[in-house]
């Protein structure tokens, strides 16, 4: 049976806004260590394994690359690696004592696994997206187990490295790299410690994303702030009597609120950059509503840019990319090329983004005018007209740009 992590961090002698305040007034990250841990010392300890649950009681579950993955029938000591090819979607129910595993883009006979499944991204920058029961992508290898009835728990398992790369922006704000990067490498030590001090308690421990402290974001959490101060501190822990420290930095009164992923926030899609979109050219942007419009119904798949079917930003790749407008594939980089437009300025064929609070784009939609947009929202669904106006994406709206005349 899967054990609980281990217990809460020991809290440091100072607290965030101490670390942020240090290293402003230029101390170091070894000086502010020493001033946090007292009677720490600092040592390179290689990554280990990190195993994290993210999702239980799931009735099914949906995984795919953009790179091709490794399928694997954990159960069975010498069971053949079965090659994945990207963007292919994996679906996995329960069976009374087995698992079903599907190809979704490959019509056929499904597999009966003994389980526990293993899907393995090597050490592909994409990771595995998990498209249901979340939307949202993880390093390393997924492992799915048997949990209650013929529902499904999932393990992401990962090095200490990629764990603390998805759990630092919940930790410390990735904002203050950008003038005080020392305060972040500290943090990055400190996250890896408290890792390995719980990885260390037991081989058996699993870190749970959505109620341990500190929160796991998984990849699509990181920012690169954060990654540039865990690659910059690399496998420096704070020991105690050679093993590593659960360390932690308190929050008091009047200090900093740690971001979580909700609601909306527009900062980077409005502060990028104009630039010219190569092939723009006026009339291009009707026709291109025009395409697109006439592809309601389409099936979502993941990775998808073809008339088969479409994920949200390669609905928009190929009905611009038809009038010979070169978009960037995905939603970030989207949402960084052509103008920026105000929500009051928006006009039929500009792209409309939605946001974490982090920044994180996790969604967009082509606008068509009287508060509404054409998207491909998620698996399971099809391309089809929703109102921005209220609920879930007047809350998440990020801000809108504008490709061609």
């Amino acid at each position: 049976m899967l054990l609980a992590a281990a217990s809460s961090p020991a809290l440091a002698a100072l607290t965030r806004n101490d670390v942020l305040a240090k290293a402003k007034a230029g101390d170091d990250p070894k000086t502010i260590i020493a001033a946090a841990f007292p009677g720490g010392a600092l040592q390179q300890i290689a990554p280990k394994p990190i195993k994290v649950l993210i999702a239980d009681q799931a009735p099914r579950v949906i995984l795919s690359g953009q790179t091709p993955l490794v399928l694997r029938d954990g159960g069975l000591r010498r069971a053949p690696n079965i090659t994945v090819p990207a963007g292919h979607r994996i679906r996995i129910v329960r069976t009374k004592r087995a698992f079903r595993v599907d190809d979704l883009d490959k019509p056929g006979r499904g597999r009966i696994m003994v389980g526990p499944v293993r899907l393995d991204s090597g050490a592909a920058d994409t990771g595995i997206l998990m498209a249901e029961p979340l939307d949202r992508r993880f390093r390393g290898t997924m492992r799915v187990y048997a949990s209650d009835g013929r529902r499904m728990m999932v393990v992401n398992e990962l090095s200490t490295e990629s764990y603390i790369r998805g759990v630092l922006p919940g930790n410390m704000p990735p904002e203050w790299g950008d003038a005080t990067p020392n305060a972040l490498v500290v943090g990055a030590v400190a996250a890896r410690s408290s890792a390995l001090t719980a990885r260390a308690a037991s081989t058996k421990a699993v870190f749970n994303a959505t109620s341990d402290d500190p929160l796991y974001l998984g990849l699509d959490g990181e920012r690169g702030q954060t990654n540039m101060a865990i690659d910059g501190s690399p496998r420096w822990t704070v020991v105690m009597a050679k093993q590593p420290f659960e360390a932690s930095f308190p929050v008091v009164g009047g200090d900093i609120t740690i971001f979580t992923p909700d609601p909306g926030k527009p900062d980077q899609v409005a502060s990028a950059p104009a630039t010219t979109v190569r092939g723009a050219r006026a009339g291009a942007t009707a026709a291109a509503v025009a395409l697109a419009m006439t592809f309601q119904g389409t099936p979502y798949v993941w990775g998808g840019a073809k008339p088969g079917g479409f994920d949200c930003s390669g609905l928009l790749y190929y009905a611009f990319g038809q009038q010979g407008v070169n978009l960037p594939r995905v939603a970030e980089d989207q949402a960084r090329v052509g103008t920026y437009v105000p929500q009051s300025q928006l006009q039929p064929g500009d792209a409309v983004f939605f946001a974490d609070s982090s920044g994180y784009i996790h969604h967009m939609g082509l606008y068509i005018g009287g508060g509404k947009m054409l998207h491909a929202p998620q698996t399971g669904d099809v391309v089809k007209v929703v109102d921005i106006t209220t609920g879930y994406y007047a809350s998440q709206y990020a801000g809108a740009r504008r490709y061609s005349p």
